[in-house]
């Protein structure tokens, strides 16, 4: 769920970059691809260091330890704080809509930050000429695929013995085609769109913007190996051009088949926030110009910062369901992340506010977070359908504070662990367990009597401990 982050690169303007004295410079900290800090300086293949921030790695037994990994780049907190900033609400307004009606542009948010990021790091190796697919792709397995098994593993346990035969079987269409980052695909061939209440039910819905991202980093980074290969202008042509008609068609897909289903789950149609991320990582690379002029000028980036927040806070105050959204509407969220990234990190609101140590952890398990706790919100719902007569112990309220717990400990024991894991045989397991579980998926997609513990006990077949 993942994403100033400055690419130290340049020179000449069609392959590199330099560094400009304008900026401030870079933090002894570095970022993974989704932008989260940690105290540790991770090589190529994954393996890490033991070295704290500032201190001397020292070198792991599998390989020769850097300063730097090479696709590494400087972190920035308030990246951290706008992730806060954007699960945040997505969690609000899944578990109390009123509250926070435009609360699920949070995830438009996270697309602008992960456009950002992404693209700063191609940018950087295919700049040093250290890019490679495979490379990009075992990192991005490192960092989606454990969280994911766990939370998709879990759900689908929970769904056999708590869901009949009908939502069983729509939990598994939706893992079954998580599992290959094609749940927004599946989701459009449902005939309802994402805010209609029967797709509400689905406790891996929200695996729709996942599938999106994916789908994004497939294709960009072949776009980002021909931007290098042209002129800075037409570089910047052919973002503009690629960012023109992804918006047009997210206007064009609105009402299609009676519903903004297109608009909303199709990835052409989301691919312009990314690229818009991407866009402003390109200029970071290669122009500087807004790094530039925010750093000389501190009271335009201060303004900057409050204006964007302020069209971030108006956004999830006045979109609502029943707007035509994503379409302009998505011109909010996704400028105002888009103008807070763009203000840098020594901004006052990015510094004293996104860049809080309450608003940095947050953003440290924002993935976790968005992971587990729409699953935990509907399936709760599912076992006590009554609002009024379901114990406390399954209120949003206790499921919000149990999906942060879980987020902790997946982070600490389960993330943590597995990025920084040396073994060169991490990628393939976990590649194996994703493919495993969607069979299991398929199966109880294709047979959910036999898998739906509720079924059998409405059918009358003995089961376990009955």
């Amino acid at each position: 769920m993942e994403s100033s982050v400055q690419v130290e690169t340049t020179g000449d303007p069609h392959t590199a970059v330099h560094h400009s004295s304008a900026i401030p410079a870079a933090s002894s900290a570095t970022a993974n691809e989704d932008g989260s800090s940690e105290g540790y300086v991770l090589v190529e293949d994954g393996s890490t260091t033991t070295a704290k921030k500032g201190e001397a790695a020292t070198e792991t037994s599998t390989s020769k330890a850097t300063t730097t990994a090479s696709h590494a780049i400087s972190y920035r907190p308030d990246i951290d704080g706008l992730r806060t900033i954007a699960v945040v609400p997505v969690v609000v307004f899944h578990a109390y809509p009123a509250l926070l009606p435009g609360g699920f542009v949070g995830v438009d948010v996270f697309f602008v930050i992960s456009g950002f990021l992404i693209s700063a790091i191609l940018l950087k190796e295919g700049a040093k000429h250290t890019f490679t697919y495979a490379s990009f792709y075992s990192r991005r397995i490192r960092r989606i695929y454990p969280a994911l098994l766990v939370v998709a593993t879990s759900t689908l346990v929970v769904g056999c013995c708590w869901l009949l035969k009908t939502p069983l079987r729509t939990l598994s269409a939706t893992l079954v085609a998580g599992t290959l980052f094609g749940a927004n695909l599946q989701l459009l061939t449902v005939d309802e769109g994402y805010f209609d209440a029967s797709v509400k039910e689905n406790p891996l819905l929200h695996l729709w913007s996942l599938g999106v991202e994916e789908q994004f980093y497939i294709v960009w980074p072949f776009l980002v190996s021909v931007l290098l290969r042209l002129s800075v202008r037409r570089a910047l042509l052919t973002q503009v051009v690629f960012i023109g008609c992804s918006f047009a068609c997210n206007v064009l897909l609105l009402g299609v088949d009676g519903s903004n289903k297109y608009a909303f789950y199709f990835p052409l149609s989301r691919f312009w926030q990314m690229a818009l991320g991407g866009l402003l990582a390109f200029d970071h690379a290669h122009l500087k110009t807004v790094a530039i002029f925010v750093a000389a000028k501190p009271v335009v980036a201060s303004t900057l910062s409050l204006m964007s927040l302020g069209v971030l806070v108006v956004g999830y105050a006045v979109i609502n369901e029943a707007d035509a959204f994503p379409g302009f509407w998505a011109l909010l969220p996704t400028f105002g992340a888009l103008g807070l990234l763009a203000a840098g990190k020594d901004s006052p609101i990015n510094q004293y506010v996104l860049g809080n140590s309450v608003m940095v952890f947050v953003g440290n398990i924002s993935y976790s977070l968005y992971l587990w706790h729409w699953p935990l919100l509907v399936l709760a719902k599912a076992h006590f359908p009554n609002d009024l007569s379901r114990p406390w112990y399954m209120q949003p309220y206790t499921m919000m504070i149990l999906s942060v717990v879980l987020s902790i400990l997946t982070l600490y024991l389960v993330e943590n662990r597995t990025r920084r894991h040396p073994s060169p045989l991490l990628v393939p397991c976990l590649v194996v367990c994703m493919v495993v579980l969607g069979g299991v998926a398929l199966a109880a997609f294709n047979l959910p009597a036999s898998f739906s513990l509720p079924a059998q006990r409405v059918a009358g077949v003995p089961v376990l401990n009955d």
